[in-house]
């Protein structure tokens, strides 16, 4: 084969020999990992009724960056009753971490919302604590037998930093 012809043949195949090994890596679009954190917790008042509180946590670091929270807390036998909600960490039960907002009254859950560190939530050291097990979402209430409620988030389905697109 004429020189030329392996020269020409080298810059086709070298392209080529990279996407067969070296897979989407080649192209930049494994450089950021995503991690998730589930927890939740029920407190059964009576038969047949039970309160709720459930959390999903997702981060993104790399090239993609960001932080987001997803909450909902369901309590028939509160709806109607609860002042505010909050979000804490067991360790420090005097300082709100996140402040969740009431549903209106014709909604079956207490609160449920997304924070998300995009749009200018704080979330740093979320994961630490619902991981750590110190994660709790607080109700105040105007029921003088339950004015404050506390949910212990147990931590369910904890994911280590992985690269998604990464094969």
């Amino acid at each position: 084969m004429p020189r030329s012809v392996l020269k020409r043949l080298k810059w086709v195949l070298y392209p080529l020999f990279t996407l067969a090994f070296g897979g989407c890596r080649a192209f930049g679009s494994c450089n950021y990992e995503v991690r998730d954190l589930d927890a939740s917790t029920t407190i059964s008042e009576s038969v047949g009724v039970a309160d709720s509180a459930q959390v999903r946590l997702e981060e993104n670091r790399g090239s993609i960056n960001g932080t987001s929270m997803s909450w909902v807390v369901t309590a028939p036998t509160l709806k109607g009753h609860v002042l505010s909600a909050t979000f804490k960490d067991a360790a420090d039960l005097s300082t709100a971490r996140i402040d969740l907002s009431v549903a209106p009254s014709n909604r079956p859950e207490i609160t449920q919302g997304v924070a998300d560190t995009r749009t200018g939530a704080n979330l740093g050291g979320v994961h630490d604590i619902l991981a750590s097990g110190r994660g709790v979402t607080q109700l105040q209430t105007d029921d003088p037998s339950r004015p404050t409620v506390t949910f212990a988030l147990a931590a369910k389905n904890v994911g280590d930093w992985i690269r998604p697109n990464c094969y």
